[in-house]
């Protein structure tokens, strides 16, 4: 489960700001839009469609999940 894109938290004070990307949904596996953290001097090494990693972390005091792999919020 991820945020509302509507409802994404502020990560600018991280210095980061939020794009959107098209996922499968890890129970059905129909499309869904999450939020995807971009950081100016930080490169996900994966796309979303394509990450493969199951690590994330917490950021925010622990109320937003980050997939170290590709950005997308994973809360």
């Amino acid at each position: 489960m991820s945020y509302p894109i509507d409802e994404l938290p502020d990560i600018s004070h991280l210095g980061g700001e939020w794009t959107t990307a098209t996922v499968r949904d890890c129970a059905d596996g129909t499309p869904v839009e999450v939020g995807r953290a971009v950081f100016p001097d930080h490169e996900w090494p994966f796309e979303p469609g394509t990450c493969t990693w199951t690590r994330g972390a917490w950021y925010l005091d622990e109320t937003l999940l980050l997939c170290m792999g590709c950005g997308c919020d994973g809360t």
